[in-house]
């Protein structure tokens, strides 16, 4: 379902010209819409087919609900039904969603289940396949291997947990760990690196096959360089943070940066090519969001948001962008920030969208065209692709659903 926003003189019955679809479908999707419409009002578009499907035995519109990820008012609205929805065998449906076309896959956390749980979809796919079953916890963030064979999360138990995609076999790799720990997979997809913040908090790394730990130093958001023999992180004393660069053998430690501002360094990524960095500072409640240039150390500010605080940073495949939350102001849910697009070395901003959960996550695509994050339109925040050239896209719209990774 497209997200628009209400522009002067518009009206449900030119929105629904605009967009191919009718003012019942709107309605549908936006319940408790009145006329005339508030400027500024962020409405769900619902695009009519080209998803068409024959009803078998045992199927009820609340079925094709849950498959497809709408709510039963907006299928019913396309086929003009009637409270109770009674549908029958061999009678033809059409299901009214809009899919972007992309490469890879998406995972994230949904409640779509009644608790939290992950599920795997592509963007072009209808179907949203469930590929943990009661491993992952409200807080879980997962990871795609860089194989796209495993996924990652901190889930039951508060356990470093992976599940093959394929075969949803799910492996617990070490407990006891805190709620946000921080890791990240190795280039080849055989190790993982985390912190497990302790008095001190040291940074470790994990055989997924094997098990096999080996303690690397004492530090917070381990990151690999793209050799897979040198992980980037954070080192914070007497309430400085830096950060350092060492061989994954623990040798060979290079401080990167000399910051003289007190505060902790948190959200660290590394662009793909290894030459960037990118981290929130000073601390997560209010913070902005800088770059460092890795081999030279030199650090440059973002484009701050309204509010100043933003969170989240994330690179585009090709090295060539930075995203990152930037918070605007309170929505009828509380603050929402905006999807913030800077170049590699800062510059040359481009808002794409104003409707981003408050310090939500974000993730490119592998081709590095769209993002994917959660807004915050009602009260369950809901899986929604953008891209520079393209309207906001909500893909979900059941149970709440966030924290995504997008895989190739």
């Amino acid at each position: 379902m497209y997200i628009y926003t209400a522009q002067e003189g518009d009206t449900l019955a030119s929105i629904a010209e605009q967009f191919r679809s009718s003012v019942d479908l709107i309605r549908a999707a936006n319940p408790q819409l009145a006329e005339p419409l508030e400027v500024g009002r962020h409405l769900l578009v619902p695009a009519v087919g080209p998803i068409r499907v024959r009803v078998q035995p045992g199927d009820s519109l609340w079925v094709f609900a849950e498959r497809y990820d709408l709510p039963v008012e907006v299928i019913a609205a396309a086929n003009s039904l009637s409270p109770p929805y009674t549908i029958f065998p061999g009678q033809a449906l059409v299901i009214p969603a809009l899919l972007p076309r992309a490469q890879g896959s998406l995972v994230w956390l949904s409640t779509r289940r009644g608790r939290p749980d992950l599920f795997v979809r592509s963007p072009g796919d209808p179907r949203a396949r469930r590929i943990t079953f009661r491993l992952a916890l409200e807080s879980s963030v997962p990871r795609w291997s860089p194989d796209g064979r495993l996924v990652a999360f901190l889930g039951r138990g508060n356990a470093l947990w992976t599940t093959d995609v394929q075969t949803l076999r799910s492996d617990r790799l070490i407990e006891n760990l805190q709620i946000y720990t921080d890791f990240d997979w190795s280039p080849d997809s055989t190790t993982i690196a985390f912190s497990r913040r302790e008095v001190v908090p040291f940074i470790i790394t994990i055989n997924v096959h094997t098990g096999h730990t080996n303690f690397i130093t004492e530090g917070t958001w381990p990151n690999y360089l793209p050799d897979g023999k040198r992980i980037v992180f954070v080192r914070t004393e007497n309430g400085q943070s830096q950060l350092y660069a060492i061989n994954i053998d623990g040798t060979d430690k290079r401080q990167i940066t000399h910051l003289t501002e007190p505060g902790e360094i948190h959200s660290l990524v590394v662009s793909p090519d290894g030459t960037k960095g990118a981290y929130a500072f000073p601390a997560v409640s209010a913070a902005g969001v800088y770059i460092v240039d890795l081999a030279t150390g030199a650090v440059t500010k973002t484009p701050p948001g309204p509010l100043g605080h933003d969170f989240n940073p994330a690179w585009s495949p090709d090295s060539q962008h930075l995203a990152y939350n930037a918070s605007t102001d309170a929505g009828p849910m509380g603050l929402r920030g905006i999807v913030r697009v800077v170049n590699r070395e800062g510059a040359e901003e481009h808002d794409l969208t104003d409707t981003a959960c408050f310090a939500g996550r974000l993730v490119f695509s592998p081709d590095s065209r769209s993002i994917a994050y959660s807004n915050c339109l009602a009260i369950a925040p809901q899986l929604t692709v953008v891209s520079p050239h393209t309207r906001p896209i909500q893909i979900t719209a059941r149970g709440s659903n966030e924290n995504p990774d997008w895989g190739g």
